[in-house]
């Protein structure tokens, strides 16, 4: 029934603390066929190793191994390979309570086709967040609401939902983040959330939000300066192939 996606770039520190087991101990507890997909982003780490090593004692769990091509391309590798009704992905640190797999669960039941979790809905908890990440956050969301997304909060939280074709759908249909592979160097924190909503909203796709708690991982493998301006790069181009009617179902590409 559910497939759980985690992309995975040098992570032993967070495999390390267990991260992985508490995932498969809350999915288990659930009382519904799962697996777990861990896409395995080309790690300089024993990332893969430490995977494939839980998984020889846990059948739920899969590892997928590709180059490093940054998260949108893990994700969509993991999606490819999924093979439930219903598939989320989330982030390796937890940094989003798995409490809330079961409100996506229960909001793609009644009917949704994407569930994002949302750190600026009401109800939503935030814990250990630095103040100027947040405000950087704050100022993103603004500028992507402006541009592209009126009424989506938060579209950077590493936890969404989907019914498994509306996935599959987007993550086939993206146009700044489905170019041909390319292999990248160091992490890779980039705007794919952002196309693949405004993809679903040409497409019509219901999409529900949840308030989540969350919280802060600290990690040095993000480099907020240069990650913003990247960001902020990505989220221009895919406003400009939006004007271009390049999301637009009826588009055909020359």
């Amino acid at each position: 029934m559910l497939s759980i996606v985690i992309p995975a770039y040098n992570e032993a520190r967070n495999l390390g603390e267990g991260s992985l087991a508490k995932a498969s101990e809350y999915l288990s507890g659930l009382g519904c066929p799962y697996e777990l997909i861990v896409v395995d982003d080309g790690s300089e780490d024993e990332t893969a190793e430490l995977v494939s090593e839980f998984a020889e004692t846990h059948p739920s769990i899969r590892l997928i191994r590709q180059k490093h091509r940054g998260k949108a391309y893990a994700v969509a590798g993991g999606v490819n390979a999924a093979a439930g009704r219903y598939v989320l992905f989330m982030d390796m640190d937890l940094s989003t309570s798995l409490e809330h797999l079961s409100d996506a669960v229960k909001e793609l039941d009644a009917g949704a086709d994407i569930v994002i979790g949302s750190r600026e809905a009401p109800g939503a908890v935030r814990i250990g967040a630095p103040w100027a990440r947040r405000w950087m956050g704050k100022a993103f969301n603004l500028l992507v609401r402006l541009l592209l997304l009126p009424g989506l909060d938060d579209t950077q939280c590493g936890f969404k939902a989907f019914r498994a074709e509306v996935a599959k759908e987007l993550f086939g249909s993206l146009v700044v983040f489905g170019q041909p592979n390319r292999e990248v160097r160091g992490p890779r924190v980039t705007a794919f959330d952002v196309e693949l909503l405004v993809t679903a909203r040409k497409r019509g796709n219901r999409i529900a939000q949840i308030p989540v708690t969350w919280r802060h991982v600290d990690t040095r493998r993000v480099r907020p300066a240069a990650e913003s301006y990247r960001m902020l790069r990505e989220v221009l181009s895919v406003w400009l192939n939006k004007v271009r009617g390049r999301y637009n179902l009826d588009h055909r590409t020359p």
